[in-house]
C-alpha cells in the first residue's frame, strides 16, 4: 500500500525544562516545507539531556506517531561510531595513527598508482587514504532495501581491496592522487576501519561495539542488523514524490559496508553516546572512551584539525564539530562544542540547507 500524505496538522510530543520556546512550531513548519514525515530532535547542554521532542509519524500506514522508543536508521552519523571505536584500542596502544593499515589486515591493500605509499588509520579517518567509493558496483547494494546484508564484511572488502578480488577494479576503486594527499569522502574507507577494529580486537564489529560502546552506555535499542531490534519500532524510511505528492516508503536497508551507516538507535541512546563524546569519555561516572583519545579526534582547538567530524560553524564566532547522514528515505545530524550537542533524526530526505540550518540554531539558541 501507498501511504498517504503527510497531513499537514503534524503530532508534537515533547519534553522541555525551564521555560517552553517556539521551537515546537519552527520543526512543525520546517518538516511540513521539507516534506519530512517524522523527526526526533534532542538538545544535551552541559551533559545533560535538557530537551527532547518528538514531531510526526514513524509509519504513516498504521498511523503511528514518533516518539521516545522510534528506532532511526543514522546513515553516515554511524561514522561517529565506528571511529570511536577504533579510538578506543588506539588509546590501549593497539596501534599507532601513522601506522601502515596491512600490518593489521589478513590481504594487503595499496593504490596500484603508488605502490609504495602505505595507507595508514589516520588517512582512513580524514578520508584521506584515496580509496574510492565505485558507484557502478556499490549501488546494486546501496540503491535497494533489502535489510541485513548477506556478504561478510571480510570477503566483501577483500574482494573489493585486494588485487586477487573479483571486485578489484584500479580505475574505480582507487584515485589517481596519492594517499593523503587529497579529501575524498569514502564509505569503503569507514567499512576498512570496521574491518581493522575486528582484526585487532579479535572480536566482530558489532560485537565488540556491543561490548565496549553499547553496553557501557546503556544503549538498549541500538543495533548494527535488524536482528538487534524490534522492527515494530523502527521508522520506516520515506521518500516525497513531487509527480505524486505523496511520501513513498521503501523497506528497512543494509549493506556490507555496514559500518559506514547501517547504525539503527533511538534519539535517547545515541544521546548517551553524545553526552560521553563531549564530557571527556565519561558516562554516568564511568570511563568508556579515552579523554586523550577524544582530544585526539575532535580536539577542543578547532585550529588543530579535525579527523572524522568536520567543522560546522553555526555562526562567524562560533565553531561545532558536525556529521550528517543521509540514505533511501532519511537524513540525519549530529553536532557538539564543549557546552551544547544537537542531534536530528528523521526519516525523510531532506536536503535543504537552509533547512537544516534554521533547525539546528533554533535549537542550540532558543530552546531553554
Amino acid at each position: 500500500m501507498i501511504p498517504r500524505i503527510l497531513c499537514l496538522l503534524l503530532f508534537t510530543n515533547t519534553i522541555a525544562f525551564g521555560q517552553k520556546s517556539n521551537i515546537d512550531s519552527i520543526i512543525s513548519n520546517s518538516i511540513r516545507a521539507s516534506h519530512t514525515v517524522g523527526l526526533a530532535a534532542g538538545l544535551i547542554d552541559s551533559g545533560k539531556l535538557k530537551w527532547e521532542g518528538y514531531f510526526g509519524y514513524q509509519n504513516l500506514d498504521k498511523n503511528e506517531q514518533v516518539n521516545s522508543q522510534s528506532i532511526f536508521m543514522l546513515a553516515s552519523v554511524s561514522k561517529t561510531i565506528t571511529a570511536a571505536a577504533l579510538m578506543q584500542l588506539y588509546a590501549k596502544g593497539k596501534f599507532k595513527l601513522d601506522d601502515d593499515i596491512n600490518k593489521y589486515l589478513p590481504f594487503k591493500v595499496r593504490n596500484p598508482g603508488f605502490p609504495n605509499i602505505p595507507i595508514t588509520f589516520r588517512q582512513l579517518l580524514r578520508h584521506r587514504s584515496s580509496i574510492e567509493d565505485n558507484y557502478d558496483y556499490l549501488n546494486q547494494f546501496w540503491k535497494v532495501n533489502n535489510g541485513d546484508p548477506k556478504l561478510p564484511l571480510n570477503e566483501f572488502l577483500r574482494n573489493y581491496l585486494a588485487k586477487i578480488g573479483t571486485h578489484y577494479n584500479e580505475e574505480h576503486n582507487f584515485s589517481k592522487q596519492k594517499p593523503g594527499s587529497n579529501f575524498s569522502y569514502s564509505n569503503i574507507g569507514y567499512a576498512l576501519i570496521g574491518l581493522l577494529v575486528e582484526k585487532i580486537s579479535g572480536s566482530t564489529f558489532d560485537k565488540y561495539c556491543i561490548d565496549n560502546i553499547f553496553k557501557p552506555l546503556e544503549m538498549e535499542h541500538t543495533s548494527w542488523y535488524l536482528k538487534g531490534l524490534d522492527t515494530n519500532k523502527i521508522a520506516i524510511p520515506y521518500s516525497y514524490s513531487d509527480s505524486l505528492k505523496k511520501n513513498i516508503a521503501y523497506r528497512f536497508g543494509g549493506y556490507p559496508d555496514y559500518p559506514a551507516g547501517q547504525l539503527r538507535t533511538t534519539l535517547s541512546d545515541l544521546s548517551h553516546f553524545l553526552i560521553a563524546w563531549s564530557q571527556k569519555g565519561k558516562w554516568m561516572n564511568k570511563q568508556v572512551f579515552n579523554s586523550d583519545a577524544i582530544q585526539t579526534l575532535t580536539p577542543d582547538d578547532f585550529s588543530l584539525g579535525w579527523h572524522n567530524w568536520f567543522i560546522y560553524a553555526l555562526d562567524t564566532e562560533h565553531l561545532m564539530y558536525s556529521h550528517s547522514g543521509g540514505d533511501n528515505g532519511l537524513s540525519n545530524y549530529l553536532l557538539f562544542d564543549t557546552r551544547k550537542g544537537i542531534i536530528i533524526l528523521t526519516n525523510g530526505e531532506n536536503y535543504d540547507y537552509f533547512e537544516w540550518r534554521k533547525l539546528i540554531e533554533n535549537i542550540y539558541h532558543q530552546t531553554k
